[in-house]
């Protein structure tokens, strides 16, 4: 069995933050899952996913407690200062050292938040309709840290070359827009020869939404999901069939004794 692979963010966090995706090298499951997945509610043997979630403790540098979540595609933002049951939310945020936050993700688009001085950290699960909803703008409201003086990081995700979307989803962001935001999330939306149809940018639209939130400092990698299947699970690609989930995870490393 290979070894599993872990994607460090590429982002000028303070060392004491990890922030890492998984892909789908190495771990337990078989069939569709084949690979590292990391979710328990895609079908997958529950054993299999014990073991790759062992195997991902087990990788990382320092002791952690993980806090996952159940993710509906909403706006709710949850604050963890201990470790426990998933909670049914779309951002997860802590100041507590050694408690890993994770997000699952099969095309969505995960985003990393970090203080600049490394004693907060968040990581968001934004779909469109979480993006719609206002994921982000609940998650930056929770934080004690001013936006200011955070650092964000978008994961790999379902980027415009293969995410094609009927002309509801660009109004549904339109309409709720002011003008102004209004003419900068156009440029989130290209036509396409289709009658309708739109290549729709989700990093673009977090990125213009975290912007005007007041966070300057944006790294992401330009990697999609969908088009390299050896690396990333991807939901898009797989439809109507099931796949797996890579997980998304930050946490402040503590300190030793």
């Amino acid at each position: 069995m290979p070894a599993i692979q872990l994607l460090q963010a590429d982002w000028p966090a303070p060392a004491s933050i990890f922030a890492a995706s998984t892909t789908r090298k190495g771990g337990r499951s078989t069939g569709p899952y084949a690979g590292f997945n990391l979710a328990h509610n895609v079908g997958d043997e529950p054993a299999s996913v014990e073991r790759n979630r062992r195997l991902l403790a087990s990788s990382l540098d320092f002791p952690a407690e993980f806090q996952w979540l159940r993710q509906v595609h909403g706006a709710k933002a949850h604050i963890v200062t201990r470790a426990g049951a998933p909670p049914e939310a779309d951002s997860l945020i802590s100041r507590t050292p050694g408690i890993a936050l994770c997000v699952l993700s099969a095309d969505c688009l995960p985003i990393f938040l970090s203080s600049r001085a490394g004693n907060e950290i968040a990581i968001i699960h934004a779909g469109w309709r979480g993006l719609k909803a206002g994921i982000i703008e609940n998650t930056l409201a929770a934080m004690q840290t001013r936006p200011e003086n955070l650092l964000a990081w978008l994961a790999p995700a379902i980027r415009s070359c293969c995410y094609e979307t009927g002309e509801d989803l660009p109004r549904a962001f339109l309409d709720k827009a002011t003008p102004a935001e209004s003419r900068q999330l156009k440029s989130a939306f290209a036509s396409t020869r289709k009658p309708g149809k739109y290549l729709t940018n989700l990093p673009k639209i977090a990125q213009i939404k975290l912007r005007n939130l007041g966070v300057s400092s944006l790294s992401a990698t330009p990697q999609c999901t969908r088009c390299h299947p050896a690396h990333y699970y991807s939901h898009r690609r797989h439809q109507p069939n099931p796949t797996g989930r890579m997980a998304n995870l930050i946490a402040i490393r503590p300190t030793p004794a």
